[in-house]
């Protein structure tokens, strides 16, 4: 068994068929990318890291974690793997096991925490540097099958300096998803509003807050004197109110990958469903 890292932060474990690894189990992690590159990491006796590299990767699919591991760039999942896991034949492990596999197991994940802690006290004193605090709340509730972390999004949570600071930025691209996404899984009607997603998160916001989320983007669009932006965020309020016939019903709040489609929110939802 391998431990695998997303770009997100979402680690699972990866099994292998046989007592050891394939080439073919390994490479196929990596089946999008070029070359494979690997690390012998020392914090961790008789440890393997892997990860992909391809040229001119996603910017949005830099795993932060694994770059400070491997003290480079890394666009893509990173993978942990035990010599024990590791055919003897290929020459690359070592003679010795100084842990058993339990312990290595153990020693990853507080190696991985450490470096959680380590990445988030140094995020904070960049911003303790630069005299602002309007970092965004989101709390993490889970992730989806394809492994996208879901957050939360509560407009009470936030502290002052972010609707001053970073409310600008954050509104902008919220209303940009919601111009190009609202209305791409209409079946998800009872599901809680996704204001912003990518190939790493989900941003939901529960259905008591959305009015409070989005009296603050009208807000912020009228400062501007963005009217089409206020008319279309009005818009989707409306339209939201409207499909939540059954607010309590939320039992899976994940969503496919986003579609290509772009529209504005439909106005009048009996004559749409007549027409199919």
């Amino acid at each position: 068994m391998a431990l695998v890292i997303y770009s997100n932060g979402i680690f699972e474990e990866f099994l292998s068929v046989n007592e050891t690894f394939t080439d073919h189990e390994l490479v196929d992690l990596f089946e999008d990318y070029e070359e494979i590159r690997s690390y012998r990491l020392s914090e961790i006796p008789n440890c393997w890291l892997l990860w992909g590299e391809m040229d001119d990767p996603p910017e949005n699919e830099y795993n932060k974690l694994a770059s400070e591991m491997v003290d480079d760039e890394v666009f893509s999942l990173l993978v942990f793997i035990h010599d024990s896991e590791i055919d003897r034949n290929w020459n690359i492990t070592d003679d010795i096991l100084l842990k058993d596999y339990s312990t290595f197991i153990k020693q990853v994940g507080d190696y991985i925490k450490g470096m959680v802690n380590y990445i988030a006290n140094e995020t904070q004193k960049e911003y303790e540097a630069e005299g602002t605090t309007s970092m965004i709340f989101l709390k993490a509730i889970g992730y989806t099958k394809d492994k996208r972390v879901l957050y939360v999004f509560d407009p009470e949570q936030q502290n002052e300096e972010f609707y001053i600071d970073g409310w600008d930025k954050f509104s902008k691209k919220s209303y940009e998803y919601l111009k190009e996404h609202f209305n791409d899984e209409p079946q998800e009607e009872n599901k809680p509003l996704v204001i912003y997603a990518d190939t790493k998160v989900i941003v939901i916001v529960e259905d008591d807050k959305v009015n409070s989320v989005v009296g603050h983007m009208l807000s912020h669009f009228e400062n501007k004197e963005d009217y089409e932006a206020c008319s279309f965020i009005s818009d989707i309020r409306e339209e939201w109110f409207q499909r939540k016939t059954l607010p309590d019903n939320i039992e899976d709040p994940s969503i496919g990958q986003p579609k290509k489609k772009r529209g504005r929110p439909r106005k009048n939802k009996d004559k749409d469903d007549k027409s199919e």
